[in-house]
């Protein structure tokens, strides 16, 4: 885009020099129309480069604050990553679950506005939940649970994009 622009303040600067000069000497006619032919043909050129998929992981792939209920823990906040799963397209994987430390991902499966996270041993946390995501894609609620091995840890989440 910013080529296009300066190719568009030249054309312009000629058309002024044209004016300026002379208006009779059919070199800067012959100038100015190559400018803009070559405009034209670079503007008819130009694709769209945005590469949007179709992927609905694509809507909550991002940095969350997560405010979280525990039994064990009672309030805590912290943040957390969503990441695609380049192994499955319908899951999505939670780094810093449960404050259990960056480079621990939970795996959870996206089906629509739903969550579901099939029961997983991480870093000797057992886990198992489910959660909605609200319609603008900027919250996400949860319920899960969490087994230590000492005891059954009943937990709600909210998660909040960082903005």
């Amino acid at each position: 885009m910013p080529n296009l622009l300066y190719l568009f303040v030249k054309i312009f600067i000629e058309m002024k020099m044209c004016k300026v000069h002379t208006i009779k000497k059919t070199g800067n006619y012959v100038r100015l129309f190559a400018l803009l032919i070559t405009g034209i043909l670079i503007i008819q050129s130009c694709e769209d480069t945005n590469d949007k998929t179709n992927d609905p992981r694509d809507n909550i792939t991002d940095t969350w604050q997560c405010k979280e209920t525990s039994e064990v823990f009672k309030q805590t906040t912290y943040t957390v990553d969503i990441t695609k799963s380049s192994s499955d397209s319908t899951k999505i994987l939670i780094d810093n679950f449960y404050q259990i430390g960056p480079g621990s991902k939970v795996s959870a499966k996206l089906n629509g506005s739903g969550l579901s996270i099939a029961s997983q041993t991480l870093d000797g946390f057992t886990i198992s939940g489910s959660g909605t995501i609200s319609s603008n894609y900027k919250t996400i609620n949860l319920t899960y649970t969490v087994n230590d091995g000492a005891g059954i840890d009943h937990v709600t989440a909210v998660y909040t994009k960082i903005q």
